[in-house]
């Protein structure tokens, strides 16, 4: 199992959305065809995806019935045990006298970021593909790889093979 935060997710609903690294949908798409075919599920943190159904508008029903249709995909709350993982989390960096722990970011979205990384923590993912800041700082300091968009790239147009310039992580067993 993966985690997808709201910037792979936004790219694969809209591949043409703009993003800072080229070729960013493709990317995606090469990304979700290599994961499906290992059998990896994508597990969606509901933080995560309240983002993307926020800016959706009308396609909200439609992201909606692509996520809950499809077993590849797991609607992950934000439950007691993320709860309690968050907490640790954030006790942690309070006893050490920063409780943002040198991110700049607003205290609400340290929480939201940190929601994400415990999330994907209980369900002992394999890794998380973000491009948040936030989520990438959270997830080093708790030892669950994040990766973004740039590590991703794309198929050799001559030999059609994908690679990831971090590779993925191999799948963990509960």
């Amino acid at each position: 199992m993966v985690v997808f935060d709201t910037t792979f997710l936004t790219l694969m609903f809209v591949p043409t959305a703009k993003h800072p690294v080229a070729n960013a949908g493709e990317r995606i798409d090469h990304l979700l065809a290599e994961l499906s075919g290992r059998g990896d599920q994508i597990v969606v943190p509901t933080p995560a995806l309240s983002e993307i159904l926020i800016k959706s508008g009308k396609a909200r029903n439609a992201i909606i019935s692509e996520l809950t249709k499809n077993p590849r995909w797991v609607l992950a709350p934000f439950d007691l045990r993320a709860a309690l993982e968050l907490s640790l989390f954030t006790d942690a960096a309070i006893s050490k006298g920063d409780k943002k722990q040198g991110i700049a970011a607003t205290w609400a979205k340290v929480k939201f970021d940190r929601q994400i990384v415990a999330i994907a923590k209980v369900l002992k993912v394999s890794c998380i593909y973000s491009d948040d800041s936030g989520v990438q700082t959270t997830g080093k300091r708790e030892n669950v790889p994040v990766y973004g968009v740039a590590d991703i790239s794309i198929p050799d147009k001559d030999s059609g093979e994908f690679k990831l310039t971090a590779p993925i992580p191999p799948k963990v067993r509960k």
